[in-house]
């Protein structure tokens, strides 16, 4: 099809042809109607086709298309006072960007001149996690710790510290939580030590493993202790909730799960819900407020705080607000998880079965007992992804999580707007889906 011919490289599945969405269900050119559980790229929250959304686009692009960003709009001004009471207390000075990648580069940079501003330009490091994926850019593919995403680009990206996740089905070190002394924490002091503390500037992790490990949280000790020891070694926490942020998890943001505030908070897609692209950064207002006695520059991208994209991020959460979809999330997530563990928990494929919230990760393995993944060569997660689609479902495909034996998996993490029939609906169509991979395996 010319779809398919002129993309710049062919994925693994033939494109599908959406004509039209609503709430969480997406219309093909051909006829089918398939349920969005994948929320796309983990994006959609509030459901597609609200009107009042395409409504208020139509208005804003009326009154104000585009303006200098250095410059500010009615639009972001609202945005600014809302994203104040989203974020946690002291996160209130905002950078805005076209998207996830971008704001994790703008929080990397920023972190950088912190420091340098503070008379250590010598802290120029920035550690992260394995199993990790923080964007698409070259900083930010430094910081990630997804090999397959990294593979092609290895010999430019930045040589910067990375250590083990906190991933308890698959532990680095081999140990059993609670008698592993959190090695996934004390980890970072020890990289800290090795490499100086003198020249590490921040630590930039999810604070649930995402598009890599497949929807894992970490045990309830590893954020406290992860913020004491960026604490007191000077090191800024930066926390990439581009795909856990605007209530996916059951909280506003993930990191509400341990009461702790970061230094800089990255979010991104469901803060416009996929009604048109945007990121942002959340700065704590002291860290800014040294740059700026400084004179320091920060430059602007050229779509930071679009008018548009301002105008739909503000309704956006004003509708999680008044339909109270996050406390919604909370509440039809534990549903959800409770139904995927029943009713595939004892599935020949599936090895573990984790998440919170609409956050979802289902792990594949070949052999049960033994965690052994299948091998990379199978494609197994794109066998699924497409037995899926066949069955009416689409769910968000996750690889990697074994590491360089491969590692298979989906994820679900839906719209907010599904209600019991459509977790029925998910469930066993991915059921359906597993059983049809596995006769073919």
């Amino acid at each position: 099809m010319a779809g398919q011919s002129s993309m710049f490289l062919h994925g693994p599945y033939e494109p599908l042809c959406i004509e039209r969405a609503e709430g969480p269900w997406l219309f093909t050119s051909d006829g089918r109607r398939i349920l969005d559980a994948g929320g796309g790229a983990v994006v959609v929250n509030v459901g597609q086709g609200r009107e009042e959304l395409a409504q208020l686009a139509a208005d804003q692009v009326a009154r104000l298309n585009y303006i200098v960003p250095v410059w500010t709009s009615a639009a972001r001004n609202r945005l600014v006072e809302r994203l104040a009471r989203w974020t946690p207390p002291g996160l209130n000075r905002f950078f805005f960007t076209s998207g996830g990648s971008e704001a994790v580069e703008a929080a990397l940079k920023f972190a950088l001149m912190y420091h340098k501003v503070k008379g250590q330009p010598q802290r120029h490091k920035i550690i992260s996690r394995w199993f990790s994926y923080h964007g698409n850019t070259l900083a930010a593919l430094s910081v990630g710790g997804n090999l397959g995403r990294r593979a092609d680009y290895e010999h430019v990206l930045l040589r910067w510290p990375h250590i083990g996740p906190p991933f308890c089905y698959r532990c680095p070190w081999d140990r059993t939580y609670p008698g592993c002394s959190l090695d996934c924490a004390t980890t970072l002091e020890d990289t800290i030590i090795q490499h100086g503390p003198e020249s590490i500037a921040a630590f930039i992790a999810e604070p649930m493993m995402g598009a890599t490990g497949g929807a894992v949280p970490p045990v309830r000790e590893y954020w406290p202790r992860i913020a004491e020891i960026c604490r007191r070694y000077g090191i800024l926490l930066i926390v990439d909730e581009v795909m856990t942020g605007f209530g996916r998890t059951g909280e506003r943001f993930a990191v509400d799960h341990w009461k702790i505030t970061p230094d800089l908070l990255i979010g991104g897609k469901g803060l416009t819900g996929g009604y048109v692209p945007m990121g942002m950064v959340a700065v704590a207002e002291g860290l800014v407020q040294e740059c700026e006695k400084a004179g320091a520059d920060f430059m602007f991208y050229t779509y930071s705080a679009h008018p548009l994209a301002c105008a739909m991020a503000d309704k956006v959460l004003e509708i999680m607000e008044r339909e109270h979809l996050v406390e919604y999330v909370a509440q039809m997530g534990t549903q959800l998880g409770a139904q995927l563990k029943e009713q595939l928990s004892g599935h020949p494929m599936v090895g573990d079965i984790r998440g919170t919230g609409f956050f979802w990760g289902v792990e594949i393995v070949r052999d049960k007992a033994a965690r052994t993944p299948y091998p990379p060569q199978l494609r197994v997660t794109n066998r699924i992804v497409g037995a899926a689609l066949k069955n009416g479902l689409f769910v968000y495909p996750t690889s990697g999580m074994a590491g360089a034996a491969g590692g298979d998996g989906v994820m679900i993490t839906p719209p907010f707007v599904i209600g019991p029939a459509e977790i029925d609906y998910i469930v066993g169509s991915l059921r359906a889906a597993l059983d049809d991979v596995l006769a073919a395996l």
